[in-house]
């Protein structure tokens, strides 16, 4: 209050304190009385100067008259919590950037009042569908990058029904969208504050290289999320992901490879912490479901240096500093799986996780100076009608939603710039003078567009949670996915798991439910046809794995839920009973006329006798001799020694297969030399 015009007028704090908590609360009455106001859009500019001259010119008295004459004047959505702004992007001195999961413009805000949006939309057979309605709980919908290149159609937008799992039994979930009613909540905020309507994800595809536009202004070249080889949904996609897992990366000439997913691009953290700016990345912790999410954990300098325990913190933890008064400057906000939006997680939960945090945002002394950012990753598979800039091969992928939620913000406005996460950043980097990442946010729009710093600050708007529908609703005892011990071939391994029926609503299943995407496991179960609310049935799946090696899949189960098919993951590796250690040899450069000799040992890991052993080899340059008699006892071994002989200066490579009666038969060995 060192400028407050109190202050200059001689009102101590204990009587403008009371005062001023009467004046706002006149202030909300009148917001009631004066309704219309809104619509209108009218503003007495007259009564709120002569409330402000009263104060510079009289004592007490005509301060309280200048003040109520101030309040009555003021538009019904804003508050007189400072009488003189700023006046420019300086007022705002914390910022907090909130990232939800896998949803387009259109599918969020497609009928919203001013927006660009649309209730129809072509699709790949030509036709042109009227929208459906997006259930609360849906399915996950393809979002890779080869499927927003689908969708997206070089700029036709007509392909989005051709996504993975777009459309089951023509229900077009990918050409759906929800109503006002189904996001209530999302609706007032757009109503109060700022939404864009030209806001996009960051590139062609989803959420690991999308989320890393989020910190850094660039995805190292990623396209894809990582795989991890024996575990397809893996709680890590960082830099502590699984040995052996990868991430595709792709060159601006379409050159694809893959690697290790831990990269070490200078982020904004970087800057903020070179320039000695509070910040913290909220965000679910390892083993969540969310954690995939926290990008920081795949910035090497970061998950393996000091601010990660520091700065890269608990998403829960947001709540806490708000209440305690210790919100950094600047927060990233990730939330877990279940409140997400991230299919099949409902949109209902999720909105009323956001409602939260914004509720105890503006009911803290943060909300004044405070402004957010509500965006959400990707586009999840579903339809938008606009195709996105282009600026480099990356990107920009589909329409996103973005919320702009400030006292400062335009209230009521749709804002039609063309946005990208990387505006997020440029917009810190405006503010707080720090040098631009990479192209991506020297070039963005900084969404100061969004705001007029010198309005007087909009009221905090503080919604209640709504209850959330249910329906018919299946879950997965200890989750959605059975690991299976490794197991050899010509041999079997069953896990039985439960399913329960938790909604108020019963499951119906289709006739034939069970779908396998791999001939390596069948099921039975216990399941009814209908399966009533608060009962449980069960399932057995075996694996006979038909080849060695990983052998993941999963079974697509048919019923009345929205989120139809229910996906139940498969983990398993299928192992020969023959095995060759090691399964490769290379041999080193050898000269010519000169030989060099490596040994490989079999193994019979079956609990029976393997007969008819024989080895060959497919090149003159190797050969072979072995101590392996024609059968082999469960659990014997034997050697083979191969020979390389070079007779030129070429590279050679070929193959021993190992012949038996063993499932998987033959047994291959890849085997390579140079001579010199």
């Amino acid at each position: 209050m060192k400028n407050s015009p109190f202050r200059a007028a001689g009102v101590c704090r204990s009587t403008w304190f009371p005062l001023a908590r009467k004046l706002i609360s006149f202030s909300l009455v009148t917001r009631r009385m004066n309704a219309g106001w809104i619509n209108t859009g009218r503003m007495n500019t007259g009564w709120k100067n002569i409330g402000l001259m009263s104060i510079g010119l009289v004592g007490i008295g005509l301060i309280g008259i200048g003040l109520v004459a101030s309040a009555v004047a003021q538009s019904p959505t804003q508050l007189p919590m400072q009488l003189q702004t700023q006046g420019d992007i300086k007022t705002i001195t914390h910022i907090v950037f909130i990232v939800k999961e896998n949803r387009t413009f259109n599918n969020y805000f497609g009928t919203f009042p001013g927006a660009t949006g649309a209730t129809s939309g072509p699709i790949s057979t030509g036709k042109t569908i009227a929208l459906g309605h997006t259930p609360d709980q849906v399915r996950d919908l393809g979002h890779s990058w080869p499927d927003a290149l689908t969708a997206m159609n070089s700029g036709l937008m007509n392909q989005f029904d051709l996504v993975a799992f777009g459309n089951i039994n023509g229900d077009y979930r990918s050409m759906s969208q929800l109503l006002q009613s189904d996001i209530p909540n999302y609706w007032r905020y757009a109503q109060t504050f700022t939404l864009s309507d030209m806001s996009f994800s960051s590139l062609h595809g989803p959420s690991f290289p999308n989320h890393l536009y989020m910190i850094a202004a660039d995805n190292s070249q990623v396209i894809n999320n990582p795989n991890d080889p024996t575990h397809p949904v893996s709680p890590s996609w960082g830099c502590d992901a699984t040995p052996g897992s990868t991430v595709q990366i792709s060159d601006v000439n379409g050159n694809l490879s893959n690697v290790f997913p831990c990269f070490d691009p200078q982020t904004l953290g970087d800057l903020l912490e070179d320039a000695g700016i509070s910040w913290r990345y909220y965000a679910p912790v390892q083993g969540t479901s969310g954690y995939i999410w926290n990008s920081y954990s795949a910035v090497n300098h970061i998950r393996n240096g000091p601010l990660w325990s520091s700065r890269v913190v608990p998403y829960g933890q947001f709540l806490t500093d708000v209440q305690n008064g210790t919100l950094p400057t600047v927060s990233w906000l990730i939330p877990d799986g279940a409140d997400s939006e991230h299919p099949p997680s409902g949109t209902c939960a999720g909105e009323n996780w956001t409602v939260t945090q914004l509720n105890a945002l503006m009911n803290s002394p943060y909300w004044s100076s405070t402004a957010v950012f509500l965006t959400w990753d990707d586009f999840g598979g579903f339809y938008d009608p606009v195709y996105p800039p282009q600026p480099d091969y990356y990107g920009l992928g589909p329409r996103v939603p973005m919320l702009v939620i400030s006292p400062y913000s335009k209230p009521g406005y749709v804002d039609h710039t063309p946005y990208n996460a990387a505006s997020v950043l440029k917009f810190i980097e405006t503010r707080f003078g720090l040098p631009n990442l990479s192209a991506r946010d020297s070039a963005a729009a900084d969404i100061t567009a969004a705001f007029n710093f010198s309005q007087t600050p909009l009221l905090p708007l503080t919604l209640t949670a709504r209850t959330c529908p249910t329906g018919p609703v299946l879950s997965w005892e200890n989750g959605k996915n059975m690991n299976f011990p490794s197991t050899t071939l010509g041999t079997t391994s069953s896990l039985t798991k439960k399913i329960y029926s938790l909604g108020d609503a019963p499951i119906v299943f289709d006739p034939s439910p069970w779908v396998s995407t791999l001939p390596d496991y069948t099921q039975t179960n216990t399941c009814p046809t209908t399966l009533n609310p608060k009962s449980n049935c069960s399932v057995t799946v075996t694996f006979n794995p038909q080849s060695a090696g990983t052998r993941n899949g999963k079974y697509e189960v048919f019923d009345n839920i929205s989120t139809s098919p229910q996906l139940l993951d498969l983990y398993a590796i299928g192992v020969s009973a023959l095995s060759a250690v090691p399964s490769s040899l290379a041999f080193p450069i050898t000269k010519m006329g000169q030989t060099k000799a490596l040994s490989v040992t079999l193994t019979n890991t079956s609990s029976s006798k393997i007969t008819g052993v024989s080895v060959t080899l497919s090149s003159s340059y190797f050969t072979e001799t072995n101590n392996c008699a024609s059968s082999l006892a469960a659990g014997a071994t034997c050697a083979i020694t191969v020979t390389f002989t070079p007779k030129d200066t070429k590279k050679h490579s070929a193959n021993m297969s190992v012949y038996s009666s063993a499932v998987g038969s033959p047994l291959n060995v890849s085997m390579s030399g140079t001579g010199q």
